[in-house]
């Protein structure tokens, strides 16, 4: 049925009389709609709200089926790199498989730039937003991409003793006022997850049972 197809019917049936004045077709569809289903007394009534229902319902899985995305039968990830089916995902490996279900949004914003907008808290993402760009860039590519401190220094042409201090002056600022932030929502009673909880007790756990304080 073509889109609003059905508003002539509906002025014959006088469930859109003249008086109703102007309106946009949607209203006028959604008053004559109304108008059946609280008429409808007998049988043949309801029968006819079922009518236009299943009419309706109709329209509207041809106006979705219209705009869906085709995808082929076979499953996206059939012949996948076995890299990309690990247990053990990289980062990569972690965009690829958003990439074939269709979920654009991490990609989107894989950038330095934009690295607060892949973490879910506000209050973390307003911190990381309000970073200085180098700083952005050397988060995005020591904690996303993985690099070593060395590398990253080769590749802007520093030494690896200077983005290490970097890194965690860097670091101690961003837990420092992360870590207020978790005291004020302890002291309120607000919503807590389990790692912010474990964080404000016990700092971040590091390898060989160290422990990075959020002040």
């Amino acid at each position: 049925m073509p889109k609003y197809a059905e508003l002539p019917a509906f002025r014959e049936q006088n469930f859109i009389m003249e008086a109703d004045g102007d309106m946009l077709h949607r209203e006028a569809r959604a008053l004559a709609i109304r108008r059946i289903e609280e008429s409808a007394r007998t049988e043949a009534d309801f029968e006819n709200v079922l009518y236009w229902w299943d009419k309706l319902d109709a329209n509207r899985e041809r106006k979705e089926r219209d705009h869906e995305t085709g995808r082929s039968t076979v499953p996206l990830e059939w012949g996948a790199d076995k890299l990309y089916l690990s247990d053990k995902p990289s980062y990569d490996m972690i965009l690829r498989r958003l990439l074939l279900a269709g979920d654009f949004l991490d990609i989107i914003f894989d950038h330095p730039e934009t690295i607060h907008e892949l973490v879910v808290d506000a209050d973390l993402s307003k911190i990381l937003k309000e970073q200085k760009p180098h700083l952005k860039n050397m988060l995005y590519y020591l904690f996303l991409r993985d690099y070593s401190t060395s590398e990253y220094a080769e590749s802007i042409r520093q030494s690896d003793r200077n983005i290490r201090g970097i890194r965690e002056t860097a670091l101690k600022k961003i837990r420092k006022l992360y870590g207020g932030i978790l005291t004020y929502r302890q002291e309120n009673n607000l919503p807590m997850t389990l790692d912010e909880k474990y964080f404000l007790e016990n700092g971040v756990r590091k390898k060989k049972g160290k422990y990075m304080y959020p002040n």
